[in-house]
């Protein structure tokens, strides 16, 4: 026999949804989830992803993103609808100055500490480093020294951060995740929901 020479296989919310609901017991094989047990899984689903984002991010969610610098600028803001349009970083963990020719040149990271330690933050010249601080939904970035108007015609700055989980907002929504996390998303989905449907953590145990 042959094997199906496929790998493509994927899930959806729903699908881990229903998943969960088998584990607790609160769905039979074949059974339709009620609209209410689904809405309260994915408030769940979203809450459960969200939270497994400040464990850190493996290495399929992490992205670069560039941005042209402005002259007499040294704050830039990161996130959907704001100076820089993309999904809020939860960190920077690399960045680099390129200019027209494509060389690089790395930045210094340092933090919000050290950043407002210096004294003359529109002192004009090269950015040599790049401070990163997250807020509630969007982000700031700071470097310094600010660009004068030579400068941030001939340079961009590139940065390689952590980007946050994508939202399940429909039943067919596939996870952000490859497949090998998808029975990890189905199990914890499960223990975050027992408790909802009368199954206690030391039974699980």
């Amino acid at each position: 026999m042959s094997t199906s020479n496929s790998t493509d296989f994927s899930s959806s919310r729903d699908t881990i949804i229903k998943g969960a609901l088998r584990k607790v017991g609160a769905l039979a094989q074949g059974q339709t989830p009620t609209t209410n047990d689904v809405n309260d899984a994915a408030e769940a689903l979203n809450n459960l992803v969200k939270a497994w984002m400040a464990d850190g991010m493996p290495l399929w969610k992490i992205a670069t993103y560039n941005f042209n610098l402005t002259a007499a600028t040294n704050k830039y803001t990161i996130g959907l609808s704001q100076t820089l349009n993309t999904s809020k970083p939860l960190k920077i963990i690399q960045a680099w100055i390129r200019n027209s020719s494509g060389v690089d040149i790395p930045l210094k990271l340092e933090t919000l500490y050290d950043y407002n330690r210096l004294s003359n933050k529109s002192a004009v010249g090269m950015p040599i480093q790049l401070t990163y601080q997250p807020q509630r939904v969007s982000g700031d970035i700071y470097v310094y020294p600010t660009p004068d108007a030579t400068i941030a015609n001939e340079y961009d700055i590139y940065i390689r951060y952590q980007a946050p989980y994508e939202d399940f907002d429909a039943a067919n929504n596939e996870p952000d995740f490859p497949q090998e996390w998808f029975q990890a998303l189905v199990y914890g989905l499960a223990y975050v929901l027992a408790p909802e449907y009368g199954i206690l953590y030391r039974d699980w145990e």
